[in-house]
C-alpha cells in the first residue's frame, strides 16, 4: 500500500468527516476494501457513491477503479486464528507500511541536525511520552545532550528558553495537541529545529515542523493502539543504531552499559 497508505495519512485531517469514514475503513481493511464495489463500500461505511468519488481524487487517484487496483496491491499478512499468529501478522504489516512510508531524505536531514545540534529536547504526552523517554535513554546514552518532557508546564518553560542551534523532537499521533504545540511553536520562534514523530499529515504540527519522519496511521495497529506503537519504535530503532555505526558514539554507549553493571559493586 505503502504510497497509497501515506497519500491518506498526509491528507487525513483536510477530509470531511464523511471522508474520514472511507479513509479509517480503508486503512483498517484494506484488502476487503479492494474486493468491494463502490456501492458495497458506500454501505459499510454509510456515505453516499458521490462521497467515495471524491474521496478517490483526494488521495491521487483519478477514480475509483484506479484506488482499488492500488489496493490490490497492498500485501496484507494472513490472520491466523491464535493470539500468536495474529501478533505476527501484525508485526510483519507494520513493517510493510513503515518501510512504506519512509522519506529517506527527511530522515538523513533530521539525523544531520540531530548529530551536530547544541541540545536536543524531545517532548512527548501521554503514550507519546513514552516515546519521548526511550529515545531520549538511548541518545543520552550516546553521549548527546538531550531531555525528554513529558510534562506540559515543563514543555513550555524549556521552549522559552531554546535557542539556535538546538533541535526538537516531537512526537505527536494526532499532531494536533494543544499543550505539545504551543511549546513548538515558541521553540521555533526562538530559532530551534523542529522534527515531528506523527501518523497525520497537514495538521498544525506538520506545519511548523522542518522535517517529518511518519508513523503508521493508529487504526493500521488493529487492538495495539496504546503505548509506544510498533512503528514509533521502529523508528527509534533505526536512529538509534544510525548513530551507533559511528565509533565514538558505540563507545559511548557501550561505556554506559559498563556503568550501569558496575552499579552496587
Amino acid at each position: 500500500m505503502a504510497s497509497l497508505l501515506k497519500e491518506i495519512q498526509s491528507v487525513f485531517s483536510t477530509l470531511s468527516d464523511k471522508e474520514k469514514k472511507i479513509a479509517d475503513f480503508i486503512l483498517s481493511n484494506p484488502e476487503k476494501a479492494s474486493r468491494s464495489h463502490i456501492q458495497e463500500l458506500a454501505e459499510i461505511t454509510g456515505v453516499s457513491i458521490s462521497s467515495i468519488t471524491r474521496f478517490a481524487k483526494k488521495v491521487s487517484c483519478r477514480n475509483f477503479v484506479e484506488m482499488k487496483v492500488r489496493l490490490a496491491e497492498v500485501k496484507e499478512s494472513k490472520q491466523g486464528e491464535g493470539v500468536e499468529e495474529q501478533l505476527s501478522s501484525s508485526y510483519r504489516d507494520m513493517l510493510n507500511d513503515v518501510e512504506g512510508l519512509e522519506d529517506r531524505d527527511q530522515f538523513q536531514k533530521a539525523l544531520t541536525y540531530m548529530t551536530s545540534a547544541k541540545r536536543i529536547f524531545i517532548y512527548g504526552l501521554g503514550s507519546s511520552g513514552l516515546a519521548a523517554q526511550e529515545l531520549n535513554y538511548r541518545l543520552s546514552r550516546m553521549g548527546f545532550v538531550c531531555e525528554a518532557i513529558t510534562d506540559p508546564h515543563l514543555m513550555i518553560i524549556r521552549s522559552t528558553l531554546l535557542q539556535k542551534g538546538d533541535v526538537i523532537l516531537a512526537f505527536s499521533r494526532s499532531g494536533q495537541t494543544v499543550d505539545l504545540l504551543q511549546s513548538v511553536s515558541k521553540g521555533k520562534e526562538k530559532g530551534a529545529v523542529v522534527v515531528a514523530f506523527t501518523a497525520f499529515g497537514e495538521t498544525p504540527l506538520t506545519k511548523l515542523s522542518d522535517f517529518i519522519l511518519w508513523t503508521v496511521h493508529p487504526l493500521r495497529n488493529h487492538h495495539l493502539l496504546t503505548g509506544l506503537d510498533l512503528s514509533t519504535l521502529y523508528l527509534i530503532d533505526k536512529i538509534s543504531l544510525y548513530f551507533l555505526t559511528d565509533r565514538k558514539r558505540e563507545e559511548k554507549y557501550l561505556e554506559t552499559v559498563e556503568a550501569i553493571k558496575s552499579r552496587g559493586r
